[in-house]
């Protein structure tokens, strides 16, 4: 369902298979003949959970079903979704009906993103990254971007493009660059606005030719995100088993190898050009003059035209890129696609006990670090799809997560973007309530897309464009009276020095 501002969100269900050792203990237990009443309580808990849809059922996107496809059903049905993958259905199966099509709005300069939600065990891990021959969304995906890259670059006389590939982990709500030997990162944002990952800070001492044109004679510099550019699936594994290798996984309710930690992939097709000019840029951003004094005036303004030429530098590029496919006939240029893939932790209520030595501290501050980044998470998208309020505030900043998730949640640039979100559950009996709160949190995305995302800039710019008028009305006022108590004080003094001026005469 598209937006105005070109938009579009999917949600689907993935259910997965009965866990083998719950299957195991039922068989088992069947065999036990003099156990009958602890057969008949496995039996209960692996049983496949009453109204849950496990058939697979994927709607036309082109059919204009507004209720969608129900993954719950009874008295109480959840639906609203764009399909469900059953037990059988495989990774492949799931890539080509759900994300395939998302790739042609990455090779169009656009923005995909990818989300799997669901409690812990519920398989969003297997969906996202797969499991040995089994490839997950991501390689499917990056396989796809890799080969039309490289077929774009076989087919174009021009400068080649470069698949970029980086990956952050949120740990206890902190931000870690998992390319970079998992240093700790920082967020902020830029003078345009836009989010900053930064790493560790650096000192660099400029040449005297450097600081002469420059206007500074050092800097400070932060790293910026690691990204590691792919030309190969092998790079593309490589990268993934890096990332593996420093995320956390630890304990949980359901299992020993569950993710503690969210884990965000993205890849991004630019060019070395652009590579450059970003570099340029952003040890531009990071400059701290030593002294500024009296003479340092000229200098000052050194510095802010060596910003201005690196910005304009970048404009021109990208401007150039766009031209290019233009003349070719083409409506968009793959250059700045972007995709990003998000595998979120479990969300898990964690009731064992510490003394007893059945979890830690630390493990107990890990699922409640989840909890509540996965809460932010539900509240701005509960904020983006029930609000009809104009001035409502999203409240991405209440965690890293969602910080991160911003630009996924609420594009603003003017090429299309589109997500898609795998509700991962279990068909157990014993897990009813985390499956219908993670449906009913699913469901919730899906109302997202039937709402414009840009309504709360337009209402922004509509209850600014009131505001401005209020407050430029108010302005205009101040002013007025500022006159007039000026011209009072100008008159009182005129009265003053005439009263003055009488006396000394007499």
């Amino acid at each position: 369902i598209k937006s105005s501002n070109k938009h579009s969100s999917f949600v689907y269900v993935r259910v997965r298979p009965l866990l083998s050792d719950i299957i195991d203990d039922k068989s088992n237990n069947d065999d036990d003949d003099d156990s009958s009443n602890d057969v008949e309580l496995e039996e209960e808990e692996a049983s496949i959970l009453d109204d849950l849809v496990t058939e697979t059922n994927i709607i036309d996107e082109a059919n204009n079903n507004n209720t969608g496809v129900t993954a719950m059903e009874g008295p109480l049905p959840i639906s609203g979704f764009n399909g469900v993958f059953g037990i059988d259905a495989m990774n492949s199966y799931v890539y080509d009906e759900s994300f395939h099509p998302r790739i042609r709005t990455i090779m169009k300069g656009g923005t995909s993103s990818f989300f799997c939600y669901g409690y812990t065990g519920a398989g969003k891990t297997h969906t996202t990254l797969g499991y040995n021959e089994d490839c997950g969304v991501f390689q499917l995906a990056a396989k796809e971007i890799l080969n039309r890259v490289v077929q774009l670059n076989t087919d174009k006389n021009t400068e080649p493009y470069i698949l970029m590939a980086s990956v952050m982990e949120v740990y206890n709500d902190e931000v870690f660059d998992l390319l970079g030997d998992k240093a700790k990162c920082t967020l902020r944002k830029n003078k345009r606005g836009q989010l900053l990952v930064r790493g560790a800070t650096t000192k660099r001492v400029f040449t005297p030719e450097e600081a002469k044109t420059k206007g500074v004679d050092y800097s400070i510099v932060t790293k910026a995100l690691s990204s590691i550019p792919i030309e190969c699936m092998d790079d593309l594994r490589i990268i993934q088993d890096r990332a593996q290798h420093y995320r956390k996984v630890g304990t949980s309710t359901t299992h020993n190898q569950s993710s503690r930690s969210h884990a965000i992939f993205r890849l991004d097709i630019v060019n070395q050009t652009l590579l450059d000019a970003m570099q340029e840029l952003e040890e531009a951003e990071q400059i701290k003059p030593a002294v500024q004094t009296a003479y340092d005036t000229k200098r000052s303004y050194q510095l802010r035209q060596w910003v201005l030429d690196i910005e304009k530098k970048i404009k021109d590029q990208n401007q150039f890129i766009d031209e290019m496919y233009l003349k070719e006939g083409k409506k968009s240029s793959p250059f700045g696609g972007r995709l990003i893939l998000v595998d979120l932790a479990g969300a898990d209520s964690d009731h064992r006990s510490i003394g007893s030595g059945q979890t830690t501290l630390a493990q107990r501050k890990e699922g409640t670090a989840i909890n509540k980044s996965l809460m932010a998470l539900k509240e701005c998208i509960s904020a983006l799809s029930s609000s009809n309020n104009r001035k409502t505030t999203i409240p991405f900043r209440n965690s890293s997560l969602t910080r991160l998730l911003e630009e996924v949640l609420t594009p603003r640039e003017k090429r299309d973007s589109d997500s898609v979100m795998i509700v991962n559950i279990g068909p157990e009996d014993n897990l009813k309530n985390k499956t219908v709160n993670s449906l009913r949190y699913g469901s919730m995305f899906s109302s997202k897309k039937k709402k414009n995302v840009s309504p709360r800039r337009e209402g922004v710019r509509a209850s600014t464009n009131s505001s401005r008028a209020r407050k430029k009305e108010s302005l205009m006022e101040t002013k007025r009276r500022m006159k007039r108590e000026m011209e009072q004080k100008e008159q009182n003094s005129s009265e003053e020095n005439n009263t003055a001026t009488s006396v000394l005469v007499l």
